[in-house]
């Protein structure tokens, strides 16, 4: 069975995801913004070992820790399109007055069906909060970045932000989903497909 657990982590309160296997005890990390002491510590009390750190985008709250891993073997997995993001100011990390951010995935994700450590998922690119935004779907719970949000979405203002893609995403790859499907964003409180193709507000924004 597949669970998860969520960290809020700095510096701008990112949710970072565990998502760990109850039988093989191997467990995957969604977007690695921060407190990478911390989760770290975690698995190795609840004895769950990381297999990787898959990143919904490459901006820098949802990926600075992940700089650590590969002193630790973890292998890092990003989308084509926002692997240059670790390496470049659309990271936003310099922008938003942390410092420079520098440094590269070991894999890519592919859209579709991806397996890591023995954990299944499903890669789905949405592109339009930046241009390689994917969400990562295990089961009936959908890992959605900064993609959607419970009545949000994600800004298109940054960096290879687009708003007709991001609408695009939403409703032609995740609200066709079931609408019992679980979303847990990048930021603040889960909510549900159902819940989003009712009330969120994309459906009527139109800028």
């Amino acid at each position: 069975m597949i669970k998860y657990l969520v960290n809020i982590v700095p510096p701008l309160d990112a949710n970072c995801y565990t998502v760990y296997d109850t039988e093989t005890k191997n467990c995957l990390i969604i977007d690695l913004g921060g407190h990478f002491s911390i989760i770290l510590n975690q698995a190795k009390q609840l004895g769950l070992t990381i297999k990787g750190v898959v990143l919904t985008h490459g901006h820098f709250d949802h990926v600075a820790d992940a700089k650590h891993c590969r002193e630790y073997g973890i292998p890092v997995y990003i989308s084509q399109e926002d692997s240059k993001m670790l390496t470049s100011y659309t990271n936003m990390s310099e922008y938003a007055g942390f410092g420079s951010l520098s440094f590269e995935a070991d894999y890519i994700l592919h859209d579709g069906k991806n397996n890591v450590g023995g954990i299944e998922f499903d890669v789905i690119k949405t592109p339009g909060h930046t241009q390689g935004s994917v969400c990562l779907l295990f089961g009936n719970m959908l890992f959605s970045g900064d993609t959607l949000f419970a009545l949000s979405y994600g800004r298109c203002d940054l960096p290879t932000g687009d708003f007709q893609q991001l609408k695009s995403s939403i409703f032609n790859k995740l609200f066709v989903l079931d609408g019992e499907i679980e979303v847990l964003p990048g930021h603040e409180g889960r909510t549900t497909i159902n819940h989003e193709r009712k009330y969120n507000p994309i459906n009527e924004d139109n800028y």
